[in-house]
């Protein structure tokens, strides 16, 4: 007899998590990953960021997840990591005039991201926070202006 059915669900899925973390090297879970026994282990990641951004998850269990390296804001993440490759890149090169073909060496598309950014900022899309933190590193809005 189990006491706390949704406890014991719980614990297994955070159990495929630590496996998947194991075996993937991060928490970054696709929406429509199952595991090969057919459990969705991508929708119960966005239950728990849900649950978390509701106050609804046990600060036992957040820290649980945080410990093992779970990311409750993965856009945010992505968001933070170009921001750290432009700066290298400015650091480097002296400017922000990433090509728009530009890649990293490992592969990110920081080319594309830039364009992203200056799209996001003339819809007004862009948080006043991030568009200040590119414009102090001395990110421009027009290249062409």
């Amino acid at each position: 007899f189990v006491w706390d059915p949704m406890g014991e669900v719980w614990e297994a899925n955070f159990d495929l998590l630590a496996r998947y973390r194991t075996e993937m090297g991060d928490c970054f879970v696709p929406r429509s990953y199952e595991t090969a026994d057919g459990a969705k282990l991508g929708i119960w990641i966005i239950t728990q960021r849900h649950a978390f951004s509701k106050g609804q998850l046990s600060k036992e269990r957040a820290k649980r997840l945080e410990k093992l390296g779970f990311v409750w804001d993965p856009m945010g993440e992505v968001w933070e990591a170009n921001f750290d490759l432009l700066a290298r890149y400015r650091t480097e090169m002296g400017d922000c005039f990433v090509p728009r073909s530009y890649e990293t060496a490992d592969g990110a598309k920081l080319g594309i991201w830039i364009i992203t950014q200056r799209h996001a900022f003339s819809k007004g899309q862009l948080s006043k926070e991030r568009a200040k933190r590119l414009e102090k590193l001395g990110f421009v809005w027009d290249p062409m202006g």
